[in-house]
């Protein structure tokens, strides 16, 4: 199954989560009646059948049941770092001198790389000393990856790896979306046990032998009570029951395919193999402790230890680990604590030189090949994704780049020397503009930039640009919306955009959005790709555009080739920026595999003749990213 499929497949199972929270609801909505009726009939007040009551019942438990997911969902929408924090993380400074912490922000930043995804908040979870990780949020644009303490301590680099590929498989392939609704609609299953449990301590208030003393109703009302308190809880157990049923019915099929997808993009299957050996050997497993745990069992990369009723959310550790190596003698790593301060004496700054893993030296920037048919008919796929690739780009960003990424003044600044125009009068209003706006220092900072990255290639540029996304989150409301108001002037200024323009709006503006102004998520219109016929032939046409009218014709029909359309090219005058911007709007509605046969034939338009131009590679990322997907740089590492 690949990215598209796995999407489509996430996508279709939200409605089975839809249907299996009504079927929950149901029951327990009869066994509440079933407690209402008893506690009736105790006290005189009522017979078995009740159709008044059992209305009522049905109407105030699937009204709390609702609200309560409502509520929780609500809660979820402000992103992964809300997760974060009930499972007791703290995100990591991107400029931490910490070893461990300076591995992990840099194995998260190639994968993000590596996958053509803005880099997510990074976060720790210090109490936890199991070996476990999570992804959460509710696009990628307000994403966290968070690992243990136990991970850090316990996992090698190439282990840890693995771990973080596993959970960014689930970024990619929508799991972590079809996640977070879970958790809203299992809160809302979990809210009768909490209204049992407050009837149930509700007692310690009430006098209950001057109760007992009063005329003939005192006693009765708090046995009760009592009586609803304890069936409220058992009936909130069997909605925790029916919630583990729906957490393992979602989740343990999808632990397989991140965990082959981990594999594919890693290139190695020891990585994370041996993450799950060590969680099998080591006398804290993968368990986790903190108290909203079990609400988030789903998620995690291994079994957290809650009680499960045998409805385990994850398949069982010998048989993963047997999948990715079938030649496993089925014995599991036994770990230690590492030493202390280990390898740093006599080399203090060892430690921070090489930000890929100590090599003084970053490797030359990988360079763009030739690309044969059959890698652009894969175009987005799991098998496109090379953490290589991502960490041979990672280490070869000068440690200035990197560090003005990771600092939320200068990240501005840098995106505003990415888009300061080449004509100098322009470029001089432009920056007359940013001092105004932003501040003398802004103004001459963002000089700088344009003066450093100008002629970079597509590939640096946009991982830089996504190396700023969490830099940028950091922004307060007033400051966001200042640097969009600069961006988009700046973007305005000429009277055009060109393609890198277009592609860095929307990658910034899309992936922070999420995280500033946060959304419902968007509705599918579109499941056939002859829905959107005017729509794909505005996007081909354009793409064709890019290689010059004397290739326009052959890459036109290069991407319709095999493909039994009969579309014609479009006049240049039908095919602007605007038209552009409507078809992205519409194609960001359709089902992933429109999506990815769209993305599959602009890729076919910009191979024909085997070459990926940096404008070309420009315009399918931002093209991707106005989708809701994304695309693995077009480099090679050798």
């Amino acid at each position: 199954m690949n990215f598209f499929e796995a999407q489509d497949d996430a996508r279709r199972r939200t409605k089975w989560l839809v249907l299996y929270f009504i079927l929950a609801i149901l029951g327990v909505i009869a066994s509440v009646y079933g407690i209402v009726a008893i506690v009736m009939i105790y006290t005189g007040a009522g017979s078995p059948l009740m159709p008044g009551v059992l209305i009522m019942t049905a109407l105030i438990t699937g009204g709390v049941m609702g609200t309560g997911s409502l509520f929780k969902s609500m809660q979820l929408s402000g992103g992964g770092s809300v997760v974060a924090r009930d499972m007791g993380a703290r995100q990591v400074d991107p400029n931490t001198t910490d070893t461990d912490e300076r591995r992990l922000v840099n194995v998260v930043e190639e994968m993000a790389i590596a996958s053509g995804l803005p880099v997510p908040e990074i976060w720790i979870m210090d109490e936890e000393l199991g070996i476990n990780a999570f992804a959460a949020g509710t696009e990628p644009g307000n994403a966290v990856v968070a690992v243990t303490r136990g991970c850090l301590q316990r996992l090698t680099r190439a282990e840890l790896q693995g771990v973080v590929a596993h959970e960014f498989s689930h970024i990619l392939n929508g799991d972590m979306r079809l996640n977070m609704r879970l958790m809203g609609l299992l809160f809302g299953i979990l809210m009768i046990s909490l209204i049992g449990r407050t009837l149930f301590h509700s007692l310690r208030f009430m006098n209950v032998r001057s109760s007992s003393r009063d005329n003939k109703g005192g006693g009765g009302m708090v046995i009760a009570i009592l009586l609803a308190g304890i069936g409220l809880i058992i009936v909130g157990s069997i909605g925790v029951f029916f919630g583990r049923l729906i957490q393992a019915a979602i989740s343990r099929q999808r632990e397989y395919l991140a965990d082959a997808s981990a594999v594919q993009f890693t290139r190695n299957t020891d990585g994370i193999a041996g993450a799950l050996m060590k969680i099998g050997g080591q006398q804290y497993g993968s368990q986790m402790t903190a108290p909203k745990a079990s609400e988030a069992s789903h998620i995690f990369f291994a079994d957290g230890g809650m009680f499960s009723y045998g409805l385990a959310t994850h398949p069982p550790l010998e048989r993963r680990i047997k999948t990715l190596q079938g030649s496993w003698d089925g014995e599991f790593v036994a770990t230690q604590l590492p030493d202390v301060a280990k390898g740093r004496a006599g080399h203090h700054d060892a430690r921070m030189s090489g930000f890929s893993g100590g090599d003084s030296t970053p490797p030359p920037l990988p360079r763009h090949g030739r690309l044969v048919r059959a890698e652009m008919n894969h175009l987005g796929e799991a098998s496109q994704v090379n953490a290589d690739v991502g960490r041979h780009l990672h280490a070869g960003l000068e440690k200035r780049w990197l560090d003005a990424c990771h600092d939320r003044e200068e990240a501005q600044a840098l995106v505003f020397g990415l888009l300061l125009a080449e004509d100098n009068q322009l470029r001089d209003e432009e920056v007359l503009f940013v001092k105004k706006g932003a501040g003398v220092d802004a103004g001459k900072l963002a000089v700088k930039w344009n003066h450093e990255l100008f002629g970079l290639h597509s590939s640096v540029k946009i991982a830089i640009v996504d190396l700023c996304i969490p830099t940028l989150r950091r922004l307060s409301m007033p400051e966001y919306e200042r640097f969009v108001e600069i961006t988009q002037w700046l973007i305005a200024s000429d009277g055009q955009v060109d393609l890198f323009e277009f592609m860095l709006q929307h990658i910034v503006q899309r992936h922070l959005d999420t995280h500033f102004h946060s959304s419902g998520h968007q509705k599918i219109r579109y499941r056939r790709l002859t829905d959107l016929e005017m729509e794909s032939n505005v996007l081909l046409t354009t793409v064709a555009a890019l290689g010059g009218e004397d290739q326009m014709v052959s890459a036109y029909q290069g991407a319709l080739q095999d493909s039994g359309s009969t579309m014609s090219m479009l006049p240049p005058s039908e095919c602007g920026l605007k038209n552009v911007e409507l078809a992205l709007e519409k194609f960001n509605m359709s089902t992933p595999l429109v999506k990815k046969q769209l993305l599959h034939m602009l890729g076919r338009a910009v191979m024909h003749d085997g070459v990926i131009e940096s404008r070309e590679a420009e315009l399918l990322r931002a093209t991707a990213d106005a989708i809701g997907c994304s695309l693995p740089p077009f480099v090679r590492t050798k």
